[in-house]
C-alpha cells in the first residue's frame, strides 16, 4: 500500500487552506463612538453662532454648556421620537450669550438628562448636525447646528 498518496493530499490541503487564510481580510463594519482624541473642543458661542456651520457639520465635537430644560415636539433632521429625545442647553457662564443649543440624545443613554436641574454644568460629546430652517414662507433660509449626543457628563 502506498502511504505517500495520503500524505501528499494532506500537504496539498494544508497548503490550500493556508493560501485561503492568508488572502482573507477582515473589515470592521461596526459603527463606533469616537475616541477622546477625535472630538474637537468647540466653544459654546462658536457652536451656536451659525457662522461655523460648514466647518463643524458632521464633525465630532465636545461642547461645555449648562442644562436648561427638556423639550417636547418635533426633532430636527427627521430623527425619530421613538429613538431620540431633545433638550436645550445654554452658555456655560451666565455672562455669555443668550443663545441656546438644541441637543438630541438617543433614549437609551438619556437617563442622565432626567437627573439634571436647570443650570447644571455639563459636557456634551457628539456629532454636529446641520439644520436648515425658514422662519416664514418665502423668507431667508437659516443654517444652524444641533448636537447629537454620544455622551453627556455632569461637571462639578
Amino acid at each position: 500500500m502506498n502511504t505517500a498518496h495520503p500524505n501528499i493530499v494532506r500537504i496539498l490541503s494544508l497548503a490550500t487552506l493556508m493560501v485561503i487564510l492568508a488572502s482573507c481580510q477582515t473589515v470592521d463594519m461596526t459603527s463606533r463612538a469616537p475616541t477622546q482624541m477625535e472630538y474637537v473642543v468647540v466653544e459654546f458661542r462658536r457652536f451656536v453662532s451659525g457662522v461655523y456651520v460648514n466647518e463643524l457639520a458632521n464633525k465630532y465635537v465636545q461642547v461645555d454648556c449648562r442644562f436648561s430644560s427638556t423639550m417636547a415636539g418635533t426633532l430636527p433632521g427627521g430623527l425619530s421620537p421613538n429613538r431620540y429625545m431633545s433638550f436645550m442647553a445654554i452658555a456655560p457662564s451666565v455672562q455669555e450669550s443668550p443663545e441656546s443649543l438644541n441637543v438630541v440624545v438617543p433614549k437609551d443613554i438619556a437617563d442622565i438628562v432626567f437627573s439634571l436641574k436647570h443650570g447644571d454644568n455639563i459636557r456634551v460629546k457628539g456629532r454636529a448636525l446641520e439644520v436648515t430652517s425658514q422662519r416664514r414662507s418665502g423668507g431667508p433660509i437659516f443654517k444652524s447646528l444641533v448636537l447629537q449626543a454620544n455622551l453627556i457628563e455632569k461637571l462639578q
